[in-house]
């Protein structure tokens, strides 16, 4: 239940970390895509898996457990997956404005 909890926690503290560390750029438009775009597709990514966890637990002794496991494994994807956007979005894409 501990662990839950904690995965709630990153889940919501991963957009403000994500957020807070975006480098300054002279085209806020281009910047506010990027980062909404990357959060758009983290939060695609963590629905489909929750699908994709109930679909396969139903029938099975699990199926009561889905939203804990689904939240598991989202406190996991969520941030693995602002982390990678936020990589590309510093090194790539916005690297000359450092």
């Amino acid at each position: 239940m501990i662990f839950v909890l904690v995965g709630g926690v990153v889940i919501l503290a991963s957009p403000w970390i994500f957020l807070y560390f975006s480098p300054p750029a002279e085209d806020r438009r281009r910047l506010r895509r990027v980062n909404l775009s990357v959060l758009a597709i983290a939060f695609t990514a963590c629905a489909l898996l929750a699908f994709w966890i109930r679909q396969t637990t139903t029938g099975t002794a699990d199926f009561d457990w889905w939203p804990a496991i689904a939240l598991t494994y989202s406190a996991l994807l969520f941030p693995v997956i602002l982390l990678i956007g936020g990589l590309i979005r510093n090194f790539v894409l916005f690297r000359d404005v450092r």
